[in-house]
């Protein structure tokens, strides 16, 4: 009884407080009736809400006078509010102010307000359209200049755009006298010469003469003029333009000591560190990204938010040693970017623009178990922007990123309601609006990696009774690749075949689209036909069709007239040959395996050494094994040695030499202090040792070349053959070919 009684108190307890609206510890028993302290705390008490009552009225007659006039508010009218209230805010940014006239038209009106146009000839149509020539630029400079002398820059009447004229079209044109006269004339007017000096050396900052931008540097510091951030700005261009971004690094710690560079030269160069080349350099941005926080500028912007996003999901590691790192699977880093997007709008209360979603989407898309964020943020996206002409609309580029995720996943659902969503807004804005190349790439991929619900086990089942026989001869034709297209509908295909129809539906229908203008009769008239798209094509033949069939269905599409690759005009490249080779290595008919397979071998070895055909090395070292594996499976074991040694001869093991070559590169002469993660010393020795060169130079000097390779995974099946019929030979020889890359 007493534990029930406990029990049960604290339940009368709080239905007394909920009753009473007082907390029952808060009660307390009221002062006894008749005393006049009791009467005192009852009259303030009436007082008070004879008070609160008043007020309560005064407002409630003033709500009925603000709101007597206005209309009744109906469902519409709520709606437009709630729109308003969701939609993104206008952009600050103004209309672009129309373009300033051209150098040459500025001078020519100069010159004829000084009076010295009589001499030259008068300008044509033609000359209007493709401007002056040389000759007569430099004979206007030359008489312009030597008005500019003689009236000693000071009495000359320029306006700040002539003078900007004068200077920049002297640049352009490498006329390095004339821009060093107008430059010494202009550094007369002491602070207001900067934007001249900043327009003229960005002009040889774009060139990539970065010893004239830092000449023009050293003029103004000569003068005492302090260089401004536009300045910075442009130096650091210049060492970027000319991959020098260790000295880039340099200049913008120089900096920091007394007047840090703009937080846009601190992104130009983490910038070009996440694109270059040599992808060992590339984690030296997040060392950067760190620094610049700790040393300069805590707060980035959405800008450089956006790019650090990207980073992520481009799988871009944090800085280590160059010996330790282990080249593997590039792994989007998916918590990084959000927690980098939740400090962005949490902590720092910066509202995430376009490119930070599109960056997000992306990089929770790489990542199978994040997928589902990156709809839910779709779908904030979409919130945001009812009007799809707004600038926070999802266009291409983040329904692309998102159907990366879905070709991981095999979420068939989304990726054909994004391309139902897309052709829409093609038919609605335009083909430049609609679906593009990579968005039937991977759309294609994910009808190759999607699980229809009804197998063929399943249908087989069903068929054994005799009322199915039509059913079953039906559905055995339906297996078969066919040349019409079929009818893409709004259900889920549920069968392998209903995927591969719809496959073929809109393969079709992309090239029926090819060459036309109309957007609405031919919404797919903007994917351009490419190798990757119709290897995407194939794979959903070589996922979806049964194995007696799929090498006949890839030798199809590639050689015959009919084929998707024939029609569209397109060249097979390495990609396709693997996807046949493969093929032709799961086929159970060796003999016909075998011709197709030196057939592909042929083409291949044609492509592989061209000059210019580009194919990446792991591209080569997988045709290699599998050509193995394809002897291998015929028990040619001959065949498959002899090629094994081929491949130990054309791509040879990288010796020790080259590979400790990168621990031993000359130590960075004076090596700065990126606090607070400072990154290994031998990225930085790496990052001073790059070679000046200009940044669209296709050669670049890696650090760690890739090369083809063969591991014992590769030959395992080959290893088998010759235990089997005791070759030691081979097995000497798959022994030595495996240690000799492990050790490279």
């Amino acid at each position: 009884m007493l534990r029930r009684a406990a029990r049960v108190e604290p339940v009368r307890l709080a239905l007394r407080a909920l009753s009473t609206g007082v907390p029952c510890q808060a009660r307390r028993a009221p002062p006894r009736r008749g005393t006049l302290r009791h009467r005192e705390i009852e009259l303030r008490r009436d007082i008070a809400e004879l008070e609160r009552q008043l007020q309560v009225s005064e407002r409630r007659e003033q709500i009925v006078q603000a709101t007597q006039n206005l209309p009744p508010l109906d469902d519409e009218t709520l709606e437009a509010m709630y729109r308003e209230l969701l939609q993104s805010p206008e952009s600050d940014t103004p209309s672009l102010p129309p373009p300033p006239p051209s150098s040459s038209t500025v001078l020519r009106a100069l010159a004829q307000r000084w009076g010295i146009t009589s001499s030259l000839p008068a300008p044509t149509a033609n000359e209007v359209a493709a401007q002056q020539s040389a000759e007569e630029r430099q004979a206007l400079r030359d008489q312009l200049v030597q008005r500019l002398v003689e009236a000693d820059g000071l009495d000359a009447d320029l306006r700040p755009d002539e003078w900007a004229a004068l200077a920049m079209q002297s640049a352009r044109d490498g006329d390095a006298p004339h821009v060093k006269t107008v430059l010494a004339l202009a550094l007369q007017q002491g602070s207001a010469c900067l934007p001249l000096f900043r327009q003229v050396m960005d002009v040889y900052a774009r060139a990539g003469d970065v010893d004239t931008v830092l000449e023009l540097s050293a003029v103004l510091d000569t003068q005492g003029v302090q260089p401004d951030a536009g300045i910075q700005h442009v130096v650091t261009k210049a060492y970027t333009q000319t991959n020098q971004l260790w000295k880039a690094a340099q200049y913008l710690a120089h900096w920091e000591q007394s007047k840090p560079a703009p937080l846009s030269s601190y992104t130009l160069v983490m910038e070009h560190l996440l694109k270059h080349p040599v992808r060992e350099l590339q984690p030296l941005a997040w060392s950067l990204f760190y620094h610049m926080r700790f040393a300069a500028h805590p707060v980035p912007d959405a800008a450089l938010y956006a790019m650090m996003i990207r980073a992520c999901a481009a799988g871009v590691p944090q800085p280590t040693p160059l010996g330790t790192r282990r080249s593997g699977t590039v792994m989007a880093d998916a918590e990084r970017a959000l927690d980098l997007f939740r400090e962005m709008t949490v902590h720092h209360a910066i509202r995430p623009n376009k490119e930070v979603y599109d960056s997000l989407i992306l990089t929770c898309a790489r990542r199978k178990e994040h997928y589902r964020d990156a709809i839910q943020l779709l779908r904030q996206l979409m919130d945001l922007s009812s009007d799809p002409t707004s600038p926070m609309a999802p266009d291409a580029y983040t329904y692309n990123a998102v159907l990366q995720g879905s070709a991981r996943q095999g979420d068939l659902a989304t990726a054909r309601w994004i391309l139902a969503d897309l052709v829409h807004t093609s038919m609605a804005r335009g083909a430049v609006h609609g679906p593009n190349e990579e968005t039937m790439t991977n759309l294609f991929w994910t009808y190759a990696v999607y699980q229809a619900p009804v197998r063929r086990s399943d249908v087989a089942r069903a068929a054994d009774s005799p009322d199915t026989e039509e059913a079953t001869a039906h559905e055995e034709a339906s297996d078969v690749v066919e040349a019409e297209a079929r009818t893409f509908t709004q259900t889920m295909p549920q069968t392998a075949s209903d995927v591969m129809g719809e496959a073929q539906a809109l393969m079709a229908r992309i090239l029926a689209d090819q060459g036309q203008t109309d957007a609405v009769e031919h919404p797919l008239a903007s994917v351009a036909l490419t190798p990757r798209m119709l290897n995407a094509y194939l794979s959903v033949l070589a996922h979806h069709l049964r194995p007696p069939q799929r090498l006949e269905a890839l030798i199809h599409a590639t050689e015959s007239p009919e084929g998707v690759f024939k029609q569209a005009g397109v060249e097979p490249n390495a990609h396709t040959w693997a996807m046949l080779l493969n093929a032709c290595t799961m086929h159970k008919d060796r003999a016909h395996a075998n011709e197709v397979a030196e057939r592909v071998w042929a083409q291949w070895r044609a492509l592989e050494t061209q000059a210019d055909s580009k194919v990446d090395a792991k591209t080569v070292s997988k045709m290699w094994a599998l050509m193995i594996r394809q002897h291998a499976k015929s028990f040619r074991v001959a065949e498959g040695l002899a090629l094994l040694e081929e491949f130990l001869h054309t791509y040879p093991a990288a010796t020790k030499m080259s590979q400790t070559s990168l621990p031993t590169l000359p130590p960075a002469p004076n090596r700065l202090d990126w606090a607070p993660l400072p990154p290994p010393p031998d990225l930085l020795a790496a990052l001073a040792a790059q070679p000046r060169t200009n940044v669209s130079a296709d050669k670049y000097a890696p650090l760690a070349f890739a090369r083809p390779q063969l591991r014992f995974r590769d030959l395992e099946l080959l290893h088998h053959r010759c235990v089997t019929l005791q070759q030691v030979a081979g097995l000497n020889l798959i022994t030595r070919v495996d240690r000799a890359y492990r050790a490279a």
